[in-house]
């Protein structure tokens, strides 16, 4: 039910780690806290998103008061009403709480009205404050050697989980729980009554910007790239990461695909010392025949994105998301003069666009400040260019020429640079047909 934000991770960013725990509960007492917690908790999800689609979409309540009003019901404190907030603050208009599995469970009377509200009211989270220790309601302290969950349970009163965090992970991250970076603490109950603690901690990353760059041109099956010198806009390599199992496959072993590919570009940049562009979709705007409609928003794009920037970023490689408007129309262009698909073309025209905006503005037409990849700034029908935009579109048009020659010339003679790890797996590299015929045009638009 919760949705994990993405943000652009720059250089001297911070980049988010999960660290997985579980607790046990001695029963009694503190089984019965926990448990009013869950259920208080999963109220004020409810009321905070019944409430925010009845009056705050429709500007009759503001969030503030929503949050005083869910805060007063259900008796929590202000912390663990804002966090509940954010759980449902990205859910769609209609969503069901606990899932339709366990809806329809209950229907046809295969689980009883108590396990039914037990797997509704399931989780309780709440978001870290380096100012207040890492985190105030659900913090991390030590006793006697020993970690311990603390839980607020309200009214100035406290339990004490025993914590069991992997031994791999108390090595790596243990001085992040020390209370001086925040985190935050999510706890969930599993249908046979255990529970899951998944800790998220916002750490630093070092990473150091390179002289080239890779833009990765997301697609159905697979991912085309390319790959390009910053300061001489050299192509040094092009080629595609297959994705096609990830269409049709388990939503766990998709998981573990989607790591397999972020893995593949994170080598290559590392590699060739590169910086990593993503394309950024705007598949809610597709609108096509029905069968394109599905292929397209079943691509996993969103967690390749996500697991693309963590993964690079944790290692040290900068990766950003840009837009990809229009370079498809000019790898189309490209393609018969390169003797390449359309697909990679459009990842060259990519890399053209990041490295020098103003060829690739002359190639497609559209204005500086195209931003989004919204269409406004296209060339209208029927206008014409000034002689010194005619002008500059040859020059542009001639120095696209110089560096397609310099492409050639790398991806016959291997450019001096090793081979690319990683090329017999997932990774396939294309070459450029040999003699093509190619010609320099000065191309005039009205």
């Amino acid at each position: 039910m919760m949705r994990s934000p993405i943000n652009d991770i720059r250089c001297g960013a911070m980049y988010e780690l999960t660290i997985p725990a579980r607790i046990e509960l001695s029963g009694g007492e503190e089984e019965k806290a926990l448990q009013n917690l869950f259920f208080a908790y999963g109220k004020a999800r409810r009321l905070c998103y019944s409430l925010r689609q009845k009056y705050e979409l429709k500007g009759r309540m503001s969030k503030s008061e929503i949050i005083r009003r869910v805060q007063a019901i259900t008796g929590l404190n202000s912390r663990y009403v804002k966090d509940a907030y954010a759980t449902i603050e990205h859910l769609p208009p209609h969503a069901t709480f606990g899932g339709l599995n366990n809806q329809r469970l209950r229907e046809n009377s295969k689980i009883t009205k108590e396990e039914y509200k037990k797997r509704r009211n399931s989780i309780i989270y709440a978001r870290g404050d380096k100012t207040k220790g890492g985190n105030l309601n659900l913090r991390i302290v030590e006793i006697a050697d020993e970690k311990y969950l603390r839980v607020n349970i309200g009214d100035r009163k406290w339990i004490f989980l025993k914590l069991f965090i992997p031994d791999k992970y108390m090595k790596k991250y243990a001085k992040y729980l020390d209370g001086s970076h925040p985190y935050s603490v999510l706890i969930k109950r599993r249908d046979d009554d255990k529970y899951d603690v998944r800790i998220t901690i916002r750490a630093e990353c070092n990473v150091n910007e390179g002289t080239r760059l890779i833009a990765l041109d997301i697609n159905k099956s697979h991912i085309d790239f390319c790959l390009m010198d910053k300061n001489e806009k050299d192509v040094i390599a092009v080629g595609k990461i297959n994705t096609a199992e990830l269409q049709n496959t388990r939503r766990n072993k998709r998981e573990h695909q989607i790591k397999k590919v972020a893995h593949k570009v994170k080598n290559i940049a590392k590699h060739f010392k590169a910086d990593v562009f993503i394309g950024k979709l705007r598949t809610s705007n597709f609108k096509s025949h029905r069968k394109a409609n599905r292929m397209v928003h079943q691509m996993p794009q969103f967690k390749l994105r996500k697991w693309i920037k963590h993964i690079c970023v944790k290692n040290g490689v900068r990766c950003e998301e840009r837009s990809e408007a229009y370079t498809t129309k000019v790898g189309r262009m490209l393609s018969p003069i390169l003797g390449l698909d359309v697909h990679k073309c459009a990842a060259i025209a990519f890399a053209l666009k990041l490295s020098d905006f103003h060829v690739f503005k002359l190639l497609s037409v559209v204005s500086p400040n195209e931003g989004d990849g919204s269409q406004r700034g296209r060339q209208k029908r029927g206008s014409s260019l000034t002689g010194t935009a005619q002008h500059d579109f040859r020059i542009g048009m001639k120095c696209w020429a110089a560096m397609m020659s310099s492409l050639m010339r790398a991806e016959r003679g291997g450019g001096g640079y090793s081979e690319t790890p990683g090329i017999r797996g997932l990774l396939l590299m294309s070459r450029l047909k040999a003699n093509l015929p190619f010609h320099i045009m000065n191309v005039n638009i009205w």
